[in-house]
């Protein structure tokens, strides 16, 4: 519905167009949960046939490599996990999907980190440090939060997404992609966790 008056033209939803939006809503929620309860990765997913000398984001290159400070103001770079498997997040404060992601990565890391699993999550948030720590204690993160103020490892790793994740393997070989928020405590993903470390013995 519209109403005209001498300036402008103003718009006044109906009681339609609300159920609509409602409705798209509420779908919305449903397609997100449907698809976080989906399994990231398998056993399958990370058996890589093909492997290139290159670095690239892609399944069977070399992780591109890089250097970014923690919130301690420390630095710390990819290479420094070399020989473990390393589940490389990308996140932001204000995307939701993520918050909802971000306990099962949590509990991933606390399972398997005493065996060489590291998660290290690369903060796509630009100089909102005080956010970015408020969302740690929120969660009681405890795994490496890298910050990428000037988005140089956004650019190596490009995504139309938000959130998305790479799985490297203790070669530093990218064996999957997964794009969007997913549930990582599920016993599909466990046993890809544990076939890649059997691997890297």
């Amino acid at each position: 519905m519209k109403l005209n008056d001498s300036k402008k033209t103003i718009y006044i939803p109906t009681k339609k167009h609300v159920l609509l939006f409602i409705i798209a809503f509420i779908g919305a929620i449903l397609f997100f949960f449907e698809h976080f309860a989906e399994t990231p990765i398998s056993v399958s997913d990370v058996q890589v046939s093909k492997n290139f000398s290159q670095e690239k984001p892609e399944v069977g290159y070399l992780a591109p490599g890089f250097t970014l400070r923690n919130l301690k103001g420390n630095y710390e770079s990819l290479e420094d996990y070399r020989g473990q498997v390393v589940i490389l997040n990308f996140w932001a404060t204000w995307c939701a999907p993520c918050r909802v992601e971000m306990p099962s990565f949590e509990n991933l890391y606390r399972r398997y980190r005493s065996e060489g699993v590291v998660v290290l999550a690369v903060t796509l948030d630009k100089n909102v440090g005080s956010k970015i720590k408020s969302f740690v204690d929120e969660y009681g993160l405890t795994f490496p939060v890298l910050l990428d103020k000037k988005g140089e490892v956004e650019r190596l790793y490009p995504s139309m997404t938000i959130p998305f994740t790479y799985v490297i393997n203790h070669e530093g070989r990218v064996v999957a992609r997964v794009d969007g928020a997913k549930n990582w405590e599920s016993k599909e993903t466990f046993d890809a966790i544990e076939y890649l470390l059997e691997a890297s013995q």
